[in-house]
C-alpha cells in the first residue's frame, strides 16, 4: 500500500514538476528573447553538471540500500510501479 501512494503522488508531483519547469523555460526564453534579461546559460549548465554528479552518487546509495532490504523492497517496488501506472 504504501509503495502504491508513493508512486502515485510520484506521478503527480513529477507532472506538476514537469508544467512548472517548462513554463519557467518559456518565461526566461521569452525575457531573454525580448532583451529584458541576459541569462548566463554557462553558469546553468556548470550548476546542472554539478547537481547530476551528486544525484548519480546518492542513487548508487538509494540503490545498495534497496539491495540490503531486497524482500521488503520487491513489494514496494511493484506498489511504486502500480501507483506510477495509475
Amino acid at each position: 500500500m504504501v509503495g502504491l501512494a508513493v508512486g502515485y503522488a510520484l506521478k503527480v508531483a513529477f507532472k506538476i514538476a514537469l508544467v512548472v519547469g517548462g513554463l519557467l523555460l518559456v518565461l526566461l526564453f521569452s525575457l531573454q528573447y525580448s532583451g529584458i534579461i541576459e541569462v548566463n546559460w554557462a553558469g546553468m549548465e556548470s550548476n546542472y553538471d554539478s547537481f547530476v554528479d551528486w544525484l548519480t552518487a546518492y542513487s548508487g546509495a538509494l540503490k545498495d540500500f534497496i539491495a540490503d532490504n531486497l524482500s521488503s523492497a520487491a513489494s514496494f517496488t511493484a506498489g511504486l510501479l502500480l501507483g506510477l501506472r495509475f
